[in-house]
């Protein structure tokens, strides 16, 4: 268990010492393509609030990455945060900067299939066809057929399950590719396939379309509430929330990864507490203004450890008592 001193005395140092960032989160823009039932992007600030990050601004947040390389090179580095990051026409020139500066850290681009066009899979075996290029390609498919696909992600499912299929084909087992899809909830109370379900839907598209299963997952997992930033009515959404689901203070000690080996960061540069954090609940400094390291060093990193962590008062509310998925 990581803990935090909480003393005034506390000094930057040794809140640095804390830090070991290794996972990278990036919003290059803000939009979205889909509207998954049990995520709250179409309510989010960021969806009012649309925007991509400027090429200075990107240039800025590499540099201020480059003293935490080594630990980014044992890590991965995702360029998203919360929105579809294909639609992004510069994305994969944003990829090569990244393996410019840090050439042996993971790419895992996150998509819903949407944006997987012709001209779109060339240039992902292009650049992930190279062996040195370490990376994994997340694909949500929330589905067994076009029914449960459509109510789940509102995108349509025949064009999306025609563009994976043509990655998958194209591919030849060439690129490392997670299909992901959540039928689930983590409670146990809402279902919209099962997990068997969802592998003999998967096995029985390998069979029909010839695919070579060589570096494909699937991945069948149950679905979280975003600590309980489902708002809306639409589809229920908002029945899906499971509220509070721990305590943390002294006498209940917590610690999330997301605290000090990972960090995300807004279109706008802004820094955002977790991929949960879908409304900006906890404000954080923006990168702006500061550097990446001055903000580890500064009092908000050093009161959101502390507050994460149980060493310093929270509201009943916070987050992160909501949060049923520690660590993303």
């Amino acid at each position: 268990m990581t803990s935090l001193v909480s003393e005034s005395a506390t000094t930057a140092a040794s809140i640095t010492e804390k830090v070991s960032l290794r996972f990278v989160q990036v919003q290059t823009h803000s939009r979205c393509n889909a509207d998954c039932v049990f995520c709250p992007y179409v309510e989010s600030w960021h969806a009012d609030h649309p925007g991509k990050m400027p090429d200075w601004l990107w240039q800025k947040i590499l540099e201020d990455l480059k003293p935490f390389h080594r630990g980014i090179n044992r890590g991965k580095f995702l360029p998203y945060l919360m929105q579809e990051p294909l639609i992004d026409p510069s994305i994969f020139k944003k990829i090569r900067d990244v393996y410019a500066i840090f050439p042996k850290t993971r790419m895992e681009p996150s998509t819903n299939g949407m944006a997987l066009t012709p001209k779109v899979i060339d240039q992902l075996i292009e650049i992930f066809g190279n062996p040195l290029n370490k990376h994994q390609l997340w694909v949500s498919h929330h589905g067994i057929n076009a029914e449960t696909f459509q109510h789940i992600m509102k995108i349509d499912y025949r064009k999306a399950h025609a563009n994976l299929i043509r990655l998958l084909q194209a591919s030849n087992g060439r690129l490392k590719i997670r299909i992901r899809g959540a039928g689930v909830s983590r409670d146990q109370k809402h279902c919209f396939f099962s997990h068997q379900q969802y592998h003999d839907y998967w096995k029985s598209n390998f069979e029909i379309h010839q695919i070579n299963p060589q570096n494909i997952t699937i991945d069948a997992f149950n679905f979280h509430d975003r600590a309980g930033t489902l708002y809306r009515t639409d589809r229920d959404s908002a029945k899906l929330n499971a509220n509070q689901v721990r305590n943390i203070d002294r006498d209940h000690p917590f610690y999330c990864p997301r605290i000090n080996l990972w960090i995300h960061i807004l279109w706008d540069g802004r820094i955002r507490l977790c991929c949960m954090d879908y409304h900006g609940e906890v404000k954080l400094p923006s990168l702006q203004s500061m550097s990446l390291t001055e903000y580890f060093q500064s009092e908000s990193f050093g009161n959101l450890y502390e507050t994460i962590t149980g060493t310093r008062h929270s509201s009943p509310n916070f987050i992160c008592k909501r949060c049923s998925s520690p660590g993303g």
